[in-house]
């Protein structure tokens, strides 16, 4: 089982972070195969999100369209899945994605992205926290090259996402030595 926001199991029914999603998904959970004629589900949103590898629709789905299990509620998954692997969690009450669709492999440094950042706020296994959480989101702000709004690890490439592990990385080295 794994423990997440301070000690509380991620199998309790509550709202789970994308990346603890993911992980979940990654290790606790079987893909099943495509249901044939499955409706997507209507949104209120106008604009239409479209796949950044071939260029179809996404559409919102059930999360049981993919996992047996469904730790999400309702996915964004381009319609030529599975030939074209992407699709992004959404939230509950608005619909709207959690971020850009990705596919394994973006999905997959995302998570790792996640997991050195939270280090920095969250702190780790023997090690207190270096920031608190709006220090570390204003750190990512600053590392992602100050973008205005808000940061999202979901919403980046791959190559921000290894920057982002690289420096989170870097922080925890440098914190551990004082």
């Amino acid at each position: 089982m794994m423990m997440c926001r301070g000690g509380v199991m991620a199998r309790q029914k509550r709202h789970l972070c994308r990346w603890e999603v993911e992980i979940m998904s990654m290790h606790k959970v079987t893909k099943k195969k495509r249901k044939p004629r499955q409706k997507h589900i209507s949104t209120k949103h106008k604009k239409q999100l479209l796949c950044p590898y071939c260029g179809a629709q996404a559409l919102l789905r059930e999360g049981s369209f993919l996992f047996e299990d469904a730790y999400v509620k309702h996915l964004y998954v381009c319609v030529r899945y599975p030939e074209c692997d992407s699709y992004v969690a959404a939230h509950d009450s608005s619909k709207k994605p959690m971020g850009s669709l990705a596919n394994a492999t973006l999905r997959k440094k995302r998570i790792l992205a996640h997991q050195a950042f939270d280090q920095l706020w969250k702190g780790s296994v023997g090690n207190a926290p270096i920031f608190s959480r709006k220090q570390a989101y204003n750190w990512l702000n600053d590392k992602l090259g100050g973008l205005s709004g808000h940061i999202h690890i979901g919403g980046i490439g791959e190559g921000m996402c290894d920057m982002v592990i690289q420096e989170a990385q870097r922080v925890i080295r440098n914190h551990k030595r004082r």
